[in-house]
């Protein structure tokens, strides 16, 4: 995403900065005359000034005098156990896994005196009031240093202790629960472009499993089990079951469209409760990428009494024959493009003013339909995003059902926020802004509603779920293989944890002495998403 990250592998400090402040850094290496060096950078900045970069690299250890030993300073920091750290317990040692990002899984292992070292590091004492209670001080910095590395981050050094931040852990540094998932790069060599999100659909996901599994997981793809959080149910059967209850779906032939069908579970699902139901069932997927394609074929070509039809392309460039009693949008809204723009290119002062439509209607696409309905964009902030594909969506849904038609479109996102670019993935993607999408709708004649997607599928809120990184996750799914136990990915209550813990070929693993497993409520966190933050855009067509 153009962003170039700074790991220091001594203390742990996580520093985000664009590439010719990275290559300045790396001119400093062997060491330089200071003044000289911030003259040569004085105009490559932008109107940036460099030395106030040099005082902030000095301030955090990234630049040193020649003659400063830098382990020394490390004594007077305090070492704090770094947040998803994988471990395992054996007896007097410990096992550290990491798999940060697509980096080998490796394993550190810890010597007995090295496992007691790390249970003393509680985010209290600085290493120098620890060396006196050690009998070998060498071994003692030489483990921090090793579990410090961007290869282990398993410790941070920080020069306050964990104390400090405990009551208001909203004030720590954000580099102490940070991670570094991110591929190696070296200054001087391109930075990758950002994807376009058509071309990184159409042409980059080489593995359908691997693509769900490891890198853009969905709600939808934890759920796709019977789960505890959902009665017994999977994620498609509870959705059609609440469209039914709702008295939605209309009886006997229903005719189904699907955008952007993942790996197939929802539309599998789906279809067999419509089935269940008494309901004849027609099925349609756009998709644009034909690797899921194939997926989703593998698990819908079994299905009875059905033969789904697939049109291969983009959703806001096809067109579907006839009209259908249900469309079925599950968290894709996110990836359709958007317009960055700002308060001017709408015609808004900085704070105040009314949209001026013929600017907005300039912008074409989507935007001239916001334009065209009136939909209030006049809070907008100095910069953003514009859902213009997503806008695009909804009127193609307008357009594609059938009277008294429903349809449901999924994504994470709000009711009065505007659109927030996510970091974490390989490829944009944007928090959806529902209020938008809801004013749309109902302008375009349709009834619309916007509602939790917890609420929708009626979660067992009391539930507790696993949370995890990507990388904590694969870590930890390389703990299990290597005792024999196949992990899937999905949304790990604490009962369906112990139980795939208990299989394999040996005798499983006591989760109690595996580390670090956190759990929370299953609406705040469940692996790497947080379900109270998806919503469900529920349209009708009178």
């Amino acid at each position: 995403m153009d962003a170039v990250y700074l790991f220091h592998d001594l203390y742990g400090y996580l520093m985000q900065m664009s590439p010719d402040i990275a290559a300045m850094i790396e001119s400093f290496e062997g060491g330089v005359d200071t003044e000289e060096t911030i003259g040569y950078y004085r105009d490559k900045l932008g109107d940036a000034d460099p030395r106030e970069f040099v005082e902030i690299l000095v301030l955090h250890q990234v630049l040193l005098d020649p003659a400063e030993d830098e382990i020394e300073g490390m004594w007077a920091a305090v070492p704090i156990k770094g947040k998803w750290n994988v471990w395992q317990r054996r007896n007097d040692r410990l096992t550290i896994w990491t798999a940060w990002g697509d980096r080998p899984v490796q394993q550190v292992f810890l010597d007995p005196e090295e496992t007691a070292l790390w249970d003393s590091f509680e985010g209290v004492k600085r290493l120098i009031e620890m060396r006196h209670h050690v009998s070998d001080n060498d071994k003692l910095i030489n483990l921090v240093r090793r579990l410090v590395h961007s290869d282990v981050q398993a410790l941070k050094l920080s020069m306050m202790p964990w104390s400090m931040y405990a009551k208001r852990p909203a004030m720590a540094p954000p580099y102490l629960t940070s991670t570094m998932p991110y591929p190696s790069w070296k200054p001087g060599t391109p930075v990758p472009a950002t994807p376009s999100l058509v071309d990184y659909h159409r042409h980059e996901i080489p593995d359908a499993e691997a693509q769900f599994d490891h890198l853009e997981t969905t709600l939808s793809h934890l759920l796709r089990v019977p789960h505890p959080a959902l009665h017994g149910k999977t994620y498609g059967q509870a959705l059609i079951d609440a469209l039914i209850e709702r008295k939605a779906i209309p009886e006997g032939r229903v005719r189904v469209l699907e955008i952007g069908a993942g790996l197939g579970y929802v539309g599998r699902d789906a279809i067999a409760r419509l089935q269940a139901a008494g309901r004849t069932v027609d099925y349609t997927i756009i998709e644009l990428s034909d690797v899921l394609a194939v997926a989703q074929k593998a698990r819908l070509g079994g299905v009875t009494g059905v033969s789904p039809v697939w049109i291969s392309g983009d959703v806001l460039a096809v067109e579907p024959d006839g009209t259908f009693d249900l469309i079925i949008s599950n968290e894709m809204a996110g990836d359709l493009p958007a317009r960055q723009l700002t308060r001017a290119d709408l015609g808004l002062g900085p704070e105040d003013g009314t949209v001026d439509r013929d600017k907005l209607r300039a912008i074409g696409g989507g935007a001239a339909l916001a334009a065209d309905l009136n939909i209030n964009l006049d809070d907008a902030p100095a910069e953003f995003y514009l859902q213009a594909g997503a806008f695009e969506l909804i009127a193609r849904i307008v357009r594609w059902l059938a009277p008294k038609g429903t349809a449901v479109v999924t994504e994470f996102g709000d009711v009065a926020a505007w659109p927030k670019l996510s970091t974490h993935l390989d490829h944009p993607e944007l928090s959806t802004h529902f209020g938008q999408l809801e004013q749309l709708a109902r302008y375009s004649g349709l009834d619309a509603k916007t509602e939790f997607v917890i609420d929708l599928l009626d979660f067992d809120r009391e539930q507790q779920g696993l949370a995890t990184t990507r990388s904590h996750f694969r870590a930890l799914r390389a703990l299990a293989a290597d005792a024999g136990i196949d992990l899937p990915k999905i949304g790990y209550t604490p009962e369906l944890l112990a139980a795939t813990m208990r299989t394999g070929t040996g005798d499983g693993l006591d989760l109690a002495t595996i580390g670090e497993l956190r759990w929370d409520k299953i609406e705040d966190r469940l692996m790497g998403l947080v379900p109270h933050e998806f919503k469900a855009l529920i349209v009708r067509k009178p």
